[in-house]
């Protein structure tokens, strides 16, 4: 014998549409200046990958800093950029974008660096 059939909640439009509209606690961190890019090659000498990112990033707006630490570089890098414009159009044009053989991993810092 079949267990007790359940009966299936259908969803109004306007209660699919503000469900839609609640963002997701894995969405990213609110828009800044500055990018967290990691998934950087590691053979790469630090004063060629900081000319590179700089090369990179600046066809998307000016670049202000960009913070390669040679002792933990793990991959990592920080760009700062002018606006938080350009961050944003550097950050949705470069994500996954090949970087000497891999996929660049751009998003947003977690924290905001103070802009000179």
């Amino acid at each position: 014998m079949a267990g007790p059939a359940r009966k299936k909640r259908k969803l109004s439009s306007k209660s699919k549409m503000e469900k839609a509209a609640v963002p997701s606690a894995s969405t990213s961190v609110e828009p800044k200046h500055t990018l967290y890019i990691n998934n950087l090659p590691d053979h790469i000498p630090v004063t060629r990958l900081r000319a590179n990112l700089y090369f990179l990033f600046s066809i998307y707006g000016e670049v202000i800093k960009v913070s390669v630490n040679p002792r933990k570089r793990r991959g990592q890098a920080f760009i700062t950029l002018k606006s938080v414009d350009e961050a944003n159009l550097a950050m949705i044009s470069l994500d996954k974008e090949p970087f000497f053989g891999k996929l660049l991993n751009v998003s947003f810092s977690m924290k905001e660096t103070t802009n000179v």
